[in-house]
Parts: structure tokens; C-alpha cells; sequence
């Protein structure tokens, strides 16, 4: 299930579990109306996709953790990684132009419109309280992307390459001396590997930057048709055939990949920083109160819905 709650844009998986935050200690600064925008908004959606049914089916049956209890702990690290986010903000000078609070303003008057005429579900909620929202959301966000531009590498093209071969893997050196010989003189690398390779894995798609040096090197000069000097790997002989040198489509996804994992690995450090020098703990009754009246109707589009609508140039 895809949790729009992870709108901070935090990619790295159990972060927030080592994040403890006070709401009214640390001064988070939303009322009960405030919190209740995020948590009524994901409700809406996650009940609008799979309807009312899901939210007692379990997905984990063994913990007895059902969809709620699930949503309840997203909720959480949604907080929990906003409080983080706004003093990293802070911390480094990252603030909202002109421009920017007034698209998070005009999103929170159409919010404000459509929503909250039954302003007693959300405690007397004002524009300026809902303002607040908007604003930090925007804010928050534009400082992840600020700081993953100025400090996570760019991936290149031929660090994220994928290449197409057919593999040879064979237990005996002079076999292999052999099937080498056999490959250069243009014999066929897949009749070959069906006769003689020890493994079923004959065609295989390649990420060099997972690889070895010694097969990086070797493979990455190959062309379409080179064959690879004998190489060993697990205790094997192995000969590459190159069938293609560089599939665009598939170093396109690792290339994502390996910046996924940059990012995540950078915003990772990053937040174990911050909280080692601020630990605080979560205030669990305050946010179970928002969590149990999450149901609350809402009449018109969903905090997630419009900044997805604006993002997408209002579609």
C-alpha cells in the first residue's frame, strides 16, 4: 500500500523508528484541528481506494497488526519526520520565497473552502491554523530536495550501465582455455554454455557497479560481440560474451536506483545526527486522539490530493 504520509519525501525505510518526538514538549505546534488535516486526508484515501472493509484486514496476521494499526505508526513517522525536517530547515538557513508561500497559501485557502465548513469536527480550525500546515509541508520539502542537490553525487551513465551477455561457467581451467579459444574463432557463445556451462543462468543482465573490480574492468570494455578474458568467480571459470554493451532502458532504472540509495543513505546520517544531539519522546495520547477521529468527513480534496493537482500543473 502506497502511504502518501511519506509526502516529507523521506525515502529510507525505519528512520522514524529511531526518531522519538514530544509534540508539547519540543513545541511541534499544531493543534488537534492541524493534525487532523494529515490524518483525514490519508484516511479519505486509503478508505476511497480499498473501502471501510480494509481497515480491520491484517497485514501481519502473526503480529496482529491490522491496516489501522499500520496507518496509526505511518501517521507517527509522519510527524516525527516533519519536526526533524523543520529544524534541519532551520538550521540551514532554508526558507520559502514569496512565490512559494503564496502557491502553499493559495492550496490552504482551497483546502479551508472545501472542507472546513463543519469547522466543530476540527476544533474551531482557522485559515491561519491550516495556513501553518500548508506552509510547512512546502517548507519541509523544499529542504530535502535543497540539501540532496547540494550534497548527493550525481550518478553517470557508466556507473549505472547495464550490459547483455551470455555466460559461460565451467570447474575446469582447461575447459575454459578451450571454450575461449572456441568463442574467439566466432563459434556460438549459447550453443556453447548449453553443452558445457555448470550453471542454467546463460543469458544474464549486468550492473557493473555491483560487480568486483576485476570483472568491473573487464567487462565494462567490452563492445557488442567481445568475449572476456577467463575469469573467476566462486570457485569457477567464467567467460563473458558481450551481447549488448550499454541497454538504455535498464541503466536508466538503475541509475534511479543507485540515487535512491544515495539519498536515503545521505538522509539517513542526517537525521541519526539530529537526534543524537536532540533526543525527545512522542506524546502517544495526544496522537492517538488524532488518530481514533481520523474519520472525520471531508467534503472536498485531500491535503495530499491538491499538492499532487499543483505538482502536476493542476491536473
Amino acid at each position: 500500500m502506497a502511504i502518501c504520509i511519506s509526502g516529507c519525501g523521506i525515502k529510507t525505510e525505519n528512520i522514524s523508528e529511531n526518531i522519538k518526538i514530544n509534540f508539547t514538549d519540543n513545541k511541534l505546534g499544531y493543534n488537534y484541528g492541524q493534525m487532523l488535516i494529515v490524518a483525514a486526508s490519508e484516511n479519505k484515501i486509503i478508505t476511497n481506494t480499498y473501502s471501510e472493509a480494509i481497515w480491520d484486514c491484517y497485514i501481519d496476521r502473526e503480529n496482529n497488526i491490522t491496516y489501522r494499526d499500520n496507518f496509526y505508526n505511518d501517521l507517527k513517522n509522519y510527524y516525527k519526520e516533519l519536526v526533524v525536517l523543520k529544524k534541519i530547515a532551520d538550521k540551514n538557513e532554508i526558507t520559502l520565497s514569496e512565490q512559494e508561500k503564496a502557491k502553499a497559501l493559495k492550496l490552504s485557502k482551497t483546502f479551508y473552502d472545501e472542507n472546513l465548513v463543519n469547522r466543530e469536527d476540527f476544533s474551531g480550525l482557522s485559515q491561519e491554523d491550516c495556513d501553518k500546515v500548508f506552509l510547512d509541508y512546502f517548507l519541509v520539502n523544499k529542504a530535502k530536495k535543497d540539501l540532496l542537490e547540494k550534497n548527493v553525487k550525481e550518478v553517470s551513465d557508466s556507473e549505472a550501465r547495464i550490459m547483455e551477455f551470455h555466460v559461460i561457467e565451467v570447474s575446469d581451467f582447461d575447459l575454459a582455455n578451450s571454450l575461449l579459444e572456441r568463442l574467439n574463432n566466432g563459434e556460438n557463445c549459447v550453443k556453447l554454455a548449453t553443452q558445457f556451462s555448470e550453471s542454467d543462468s546463460i543469458s544474464r543482465s549486468i550492473a557493473l557497479d555491483t560487480e568486483p573490480d576485476e570483472i568491473k574492468n573487464s567487462l565494462g570494455v567490452l563492445e557488442d560481440g567481445g568475449v572476456s578474458p577467463i575469469l573467476t568467480n566462486k570457485g569457477k571459470y567464467v567467460l563473458y560474451k558481450c551481447v549488448k554493451s550499454y541497454n538504455e532502458e535498464a541503466t536508466k532504472k538503475n541509475k534511479q536506483r543507485i540515487k535512491d540509495e544515495r539519498e536515503s543513505a545521505y538522509l539517513l546520517n542526517l537525521y541519526n545526527e539530529f537526534i543524537q544531539e536532540n533526543p525527545v519522546e512522542i506524546n502517544e495520547s495526544e496522537l492517538k486522539n488524532v488518530c481514533e477521529n481520523s474519520s472525520v468527513t471531508l467534503s472536498g480534496r485531500d491535503f495530499f490530493t491538491l499538492w499532487s493537482e499543483e505538482e502536476n500543473g493542476g491536473i
